[in-house]
């Protein structure tokens, strides 16, 4: 039960969260998010609005790796903390390294997938940042694919840290696995670039399409049935 929360919890309160900032969400190939378990799943970071944007889009039996700062958030940080999520404190290098150990020990026993922003803090320009190696690292270790899971550009729609809000449509792409099984450390560098560019190709090509979305909200309706 304790491995379901982060699905149970971050649907509803994406809904809620979407619903407070005006946001209109659509989906590109959300099927793909069940396709393929277990999996790490890596998400673009650009706001603590993330997560209830892009809550719809966590996988049943999945821990979250965010910065050790979320538990102090009132009631969510709770909620956050016992439903087994990994909060990483990134000034302590070797503390953090050891926590990425046990989650990936705790991956393979209990087939759970991972959710992890690579980026490591959030994206304030409309691109992304150098991508740290943890979430590479696991994948490898494990042989678990890396389903990448984009998230269109919130900027002027769902800042929450700049009361940002205006709302509009947000379109999360979810891509193909990208597999690991045949890799090594040796590629870590190259397939951790590899995937950035991927990632940054579709999230400069759904902010387009969002931006048609918002002149024409016919096109959003069209691409919802």
């Amino acid at each position: 039960l304790r491995f379901h929360s982060n699905y149970f919890f971050l649907g509803p309160f994406g809904v809620f969260a979407r619903a407070v900032m005006g946001v209109k969400l659509s989906f590109i190939h959300r099927e793909r998010l069940d396709a393929c378990r277990p999996a790490v799943f890596l998400g673009n970071h650009q706001s603590g609005s993330d997560l209830g944007i892009m809550g719809t889009a966590c996988p049943e039996r999945s821990v979250i790796v965010a910065k050790k700062e979320i538990q102090n958030i009132p009631i969510f940080g709770w909620f956050f903390k016992i439903a087994g999520n990994l909060m990483i404190d990134r000034k302590k290098t070797f503390e953090a390294k050891t926590q990425m150990e046990e989650i990936r020990e705790t991956m393979k026993r209990r087939d759970l997938n991972l959710v992890i922003f690579p980026e490591g803090t959030r994206s304030k320009t409309q691109t992304f940042l150098p991508f740290k190696k943890g979430a590479f690292h696991l994948a490898i270790a494990t042989g678990y694919p890396v389903v990448p899971v984009i998230c269109s550009s919130l900027k002027g729609k769902a800042v929450w840290e700049t009361f940002d809000l205006k709302g509009g449509h947000v379109i999360i792409s979810v891509l193909n696995p990208i597999e690991t099984k045949d890799l090594g450390v040796r590629d870590l560098d190259q397939f951790k670039d590899r995937v950035r560019n991927i990632m940054l190709a579709e999230f400069e090509r759904i902010n387009l399409l969002a931006a048609s979305y918002d002149s024409n909200p016919e096109l959003a309706k069209q691409a919802r049935t």
